[in-house]
């Protein structure tokens, strides 16, 4: 037990800081969905997801391989450093290069014609953001948390501020002060993230190109390209339901639809939160003591269910006043969220559970469960979308998630078995199903009520744990 403790303590480190980041950033949610038309929070919506699929195009798989590489018996962190941040250098100088002879073109293909400089300000962010993969997974290899937390917080922190002052405070200060509108969102992002280079300035000095070793490349790239074949559907599988909305619903009000059910997801994020922080202390935890001890992990998955699922009761309860983080012209658009809140439990879920196919170094099978997620992502929006509308995007994204976390069991089990304790896991996830629904159909105290039954289970069912002494 010492291990899933020390597990948890992580979580609690990084977890705190990860989750602090993202509130902090989720601050913009409500400025920038009051700010924003309908129609530009949309292009905002799409702008991102281009973020989303090229960070994973750019760091092909470098930080987790970077990571797993480091951490071997014998190897040397700063070749491994020095070799992962030389290749990542250098393709991300090519991609400046093209980003600077194609945005014009570029922003056509992304309905932006009448503002290619967001292309140019989008692409800057996302080389900045590739080019900081590595020195942050360092930082998190060398146990420097502090440092970790207080850049990403400090990143987060002025790209909120900026965006406070260019939509509220400067507006009403500065005579004709411009309505650049997506164009502020960008710019405070630039300053963001350059304050971030700035600040992981002791990274880069760490960087030693005599260091380069050709092995050490060939074994980091063939252990991150199928990472990033993983990847690449993985991202296009959570972000293509806008592009398909923007696609399939009525020409009119498409790129309006974007921005609706983009708002509406805004506020799954809290749930997300348990996941990403978990996934940060996890990762190097797992890849360091999991494979001795395999029932450590599927403890600390029926934990993680229990978290998820008082999350997902929690959000839904909650809702008469989370709703007020977006604006009131979304409202209408509610009804999505309990179906997108489920998909991204299962997601969370399939996220933990896929744990073993890096343990035991199999990465291309993130390929095939990935892929399978993105068939029934295609095949889901295009069947339901034009006779369902939004609801037929989130409908998709559910079934994707599910399909990706039943496979990725059924493969799991058979090539790196874990001793789940599957009746509670059902247990779990049917509970916040359940009680879910009833908490959004049913707001006030019954919802309130909904929540309580909720941690009684959790509590319940894990008494044992929780009364065992350790040391």
């Amino acid at each position: 037990m010492s291990g899933v403790k020390k597990l948890f303590g992580d979580a609690a480190l990084y977890g705190l800081s990860s989750i602090l980041a993202r509130l902090l950033n989720f601050l913009l949610t409500p400025l920038l969905t009051a700010a924003l038309t309908k129609a530009e929070y949309g292009v905002n919506s799409l702008l991102y997801v281009s973020v989303a699929f090229a960070m994973v195009l750019l760091t092909y798989g470098m930080e987790t391989a970077f990571f797993r590489q480091s951490q071997r018996d014998g190897a040397d962190p700063e070749k491994v450093y020095s070799t992962a941040m030389t290749l990542l250098l250098a393709t991300t100088g090519v991609f400046a290069l093209v980003l600077i002879a194609a945005y014009r073109s570029a922003a056509g293909w992304l309905g932006v014609q009448d503002h290619p400089e967001y292309v140019l300000w989008t692409g800057l962010i996302i080389a900045m953001d590739v080019l900081a993969a590595v020195p942050f997974a360092r930082l998190r290899a060398r146990n420097r948390a502090k440092r970790f937390v207080a850049i990403k917080t400090a990143q987060i922190g002025l790209n909120l501020v900026l965006n406070y002052a260019f939509f509220v405070f400067l507006p009403k200060s500065v005579d004709g002060w411009p309505a650049l509108q997506v164009g502020w969102v960008l710019i405070a992002n630039l300053a963001a993230s350059s304050f971030m280079m700035l600040l992981l300035a002791s990274e880069w000095l760490a960087i030693k190109p005599a260091q380069f070793d050709r092995g050490t490349a060939r074994t980091l790239l063939a252990y991150g390209f199928p990472l990033l074949l993983a990847g690449l559907p993985g991202v296009a599988n959570e972000m293509a339901d806008r592009f398909f909305l923007q696609a399939l619903l009525p020409a009119e009000f498409a790129i309006e639809g974007v921005g609706a059910y983009s708002a509406v997801y805004k506020l799954s994020i809290f749930l997300i939160l348990f996941n990403q922080a978990f996934r940060f202390a996890a990762e190097p935890y797992f890849f360091k003591n999991a494979q001795h001890d395999l029932r450590q992990l599927a403890t600390a998955t029926r934990l993680f269910a229990a978290l998820l699922a008082f999350g997902v009761v929690a959000v839904v309860a909650g809702l008469p006043w989370l709703k007020h983080f977006i604006a009131d012209k979304y409202w209408n658009d509610l009804l999505l969220l309990p179906v997108l809140l489920f998909a991204n439990y299962l997601l969370s879920l399939s996220t933990q559970v896929s744990m073993w196919y890096k343990l035991s170094d199999r990465t291309m099978m993130g390929l095939w469960i990935t892929l399978f997620g993105f068939a029934l992502t295609v095949a889901g929006n295009l069947a339901w979308i034009p006779s369902l509308g939004m609801m037929g995007a989130a409908y998709a994204t559910l079934l994707s998630y599910g399909g990706m976390l039943l496979l990725s069991l059924l493969l799991g089990q058979k090539m790196h078995p874990v001793p789940y304790d599957w009746g509670r896991l059902a247990l779990y996830t049917l509970a916040a199903l359940v009680l879910g629904g009833i908490a959004f159909h049913q707001p006030g105290w019954p919802a309130a009520a909904a929540l309580g039954l909720m941690l009684a289970l959790v509590l319940r069912s894990e008494r044992a744990l929780l009364a065992r002494r350790t040391t």
